[in-house]
């Protein structure tokens, strides 16, 4: 009898912690209910993605001409080929992340696979890069949570400032998350093409 409550004891510790991570993040809103209820599992305290989401897109940082800055905490391109938007064929998508009053922030843009754009930037000169429609470009500025209803919260909610990006895949599907630097709301959405994405969920990460 001793030993099974031992056993019965350390199987509750192991599963305590899946417990409270889950418990951590709340569904809030959304439009596709099974879908959201299946991504808030997959992402725990501080809306950190698990790392098996996390690896389902893979980035490579890109070189640029000239003479960058010194660390890559506050200056770095990424690129990955993914077909961002869902139409059946892969895109070019860069990221880059930027500091704004010390904190990263990062911002996407996105061009046909066989784009010649990377081989036009320097680091003195991104505007190859920021000159097209497709992307997704926030820092300073503000998201707000209003394409879902969410009957608790009252005023909604935005996003602001400084931003944290990441495409995933699910199901076959691409989609993205989108938080700032509070960490409290994220957005799962799709991406639409232009500056236009599809709200899905709301997650909200809930306070003890």
């Amino acid at each position: 009898m001793t030993m099974k409550r031992t056993w019965m004891g350390s199987l509750l510790v192991a599963m305590l912690p899946t417990v409270v991570s889950a418990a951590s993040v709340e569904l809030a809103a959304y439009s596709d209910k099974p879908l959201c209820e299946q991504v808030a599992k997959l992402f725990g305290e501080g809306l950190n993605a698990a790392s098996d989401l996390s690896r389902t897109v893979e980035w490579t940082a890109v070189e640029l001409k000239g003479e960058g800055p010194k660390t890559r905490r506050c200056s770095s391109l990424d690129k990955t080929n993914m077909d961002l938007n869902n139409d059946g064929r892969d895109d070019l998508v860069v990221k880059t992340t930027f500091c704004m009053k010390g904190l990263p922030s990062e911002s996407f843009y996105v061009f046909p696979a066989n784009s010649p754009v990377l081989n036009q930037l320097a680091w003195q000169d991104m505007s190859p890069l920021l000159a097209t429609h497709d992307k997704f470009e926030r820092t300073g500025g503000t998201y707000p949570l209003t394409s879902l209803p969410m009957d608790k919260v009252s005023p909604a909610p935005t996003l602001s400032t400084v931003f944290t990006i990441q495409p995933f895949r699910l199901g076959g599907v691409a989609y993205l998350s989108l938080t700032d630097a509070r960490r409290e709301w994220m957005v799962i959405a799709k991406y639409r093409g232009g500056k236009r994405f599809e709200d899905l969920c709301y997650l909200h990460a809930s306070r003890p």
